[in-house]
């Protein structure tokens, strides 16, 4: 077992979290990014955020990679880190079939998150998260 797996699960002194968040940063071509953003959902991706980026590659890196321009959406997803390895390899699977191979996705650790529900928002951990029931008391 790697150090990286080792502790991947582990939560640190003090804390409350079952499972430690990411930020997952994707970026794929102009125009998909509704299409990954979508398919990030699946993955229990509360909260994310996409934007429209240009590339600063040189025009002939550009060229040789065989890219038409270099606008791309740029789209931060909050996920729960003992699902990264699962989201790395369907989004290689998809970057293939769907994007013709093109692709980048990295995730950034978040070392806090300041409340419960929010944690349980970001988690998607419903048993964290205060629901009002029919009658308007708070469970």
């Amino acid at each position: 077992m790697s150090e990286r797996e080792n502790t991947k699960n582990t939560p640190t002194a003090g804390s409350v979290a079952p499972n430690r968040l990411v930020m997952l940063v994707t970026i794929v071509q102009k125009g998909k990014g509704t299409f990954f953003a979508d398919y990030l959902k699946t993955f229990d991706a509360n909260m994310q955020i996409c934007l429209v980026g240009t590339g600063t590659a040189r025009a002939d890196l550009v060229e040789f990679l065989g890219l038409k321009d270099s606008k791309r959406s740029v789209i931060f997803s909050v996920v729960q880190e003992n699902r990264v390895d699962e989201i790395f390899a369907a989004l290689e699977e998809r970057f293939h079939s769907v994007n013709r191979g093109t692709g980048v996705a990295f995730t950034v650790p978040l070392s806090s998150v300041i409340g419960k529900l929010s944690y349980g928002f970001l988690s998607n951990e419903r048993r964290m998260v205060k629901e009002d029931n029919r009658y308007g008391e708070t469970v």
